[in-house]
């Protein structure tokens, strides 16, 4: 039984360490830009829609815990929505709809690795998003006419996405200076008018962050 026990320490002390040398934790700001529009099959309903630029915001936390492998959560405030235009009885309108979340990515990373570059590590990610809406209006506007309204009640307080791309990391001081290049596919109509609308979000986004180590 003795034996049993200290083998089974000694097991636990060898995972630990192991776990200890390969592990390595950062975590830092994170700010970029986004493109976005509406996806799915009724998002034409909502007019001739165009990219619309918003800002992407917070933090994350990166758990390296393999050599090519890290698992990173983000916490971020990000500005969605689209912009577009619309004819009706002979006046033409501009519109631009904007809906404002806070979000939680949760990004699998792979490093690919490159034969004696240690201060550049190339990467791929994917993972779902989790989106809880903060605010949605959308405004109307033509010669001598502005209007805004506002479109909680009609937009879904809930979003879901799958987030992918890539991008490289450079060894800057004690940390890891990252760009990345990131495309969120909505997978949930956000539309709750009660049309059953499917009305998704897209955005493609332009992303800086820098890692402190710990």
């Amino acid at each position: 039984m003795k034996k049993n026990i200290l083998l089974l320490f000694i097991i636990v002390l060898c995972l630990t360490s192991f776990i200890s040398a390969q592990s390595e934790f950062t975590l830092g700001p994170t700010i970029g830009i986004n493109f976005t529009s509406y996806n799915g099959k009724d998002a034409n309903q909502l007019g001739n829609l165009s990219s619309k630029t918003g800002l992407y915001i917070g933090g994350f936390f990166n758990y390296h815990f393999a050599e090519m492998f890290a698992l990173q959560p983000e916490l971020a405030f990000t500005m969605k929505g689209a912009d577009a235009t619309m004819s009706s009885e002979g006046y033409n309108f501009n519109l631009t709809y904007t809906d404002n979340y806070i979000e939680i990515p949760v990004l699998l990373k792979f490093y690919i690795p490159i034969e004696g570059a240690r201060t550049i590590k190339p990467e791929l990610f994917a993972g779902p998003v989790f989106g809880f809406n903060v605010a949605a209006n959308y405004e109307i506007s033509s010669t001598n006419f502005n209007q805004t309204s506002d479109a909680s009640s009609t937009t879904k307080g809930f979003d879901f996405g799958l987030a992918f791309g890539g991008g490289v990391g450079f060894l800057v001081g004690t940390g890891v200076l990252d760009f990345s290049l990131r495309y969120t596919y909505g997978l949930s109509s956000i539309d709750n008018s009660g049309a059953n609308l499917s009305v998704t979000n897209g955005a493609f986004s332009i992303i800086a962050n820098y890692g402190f180590s710990l």
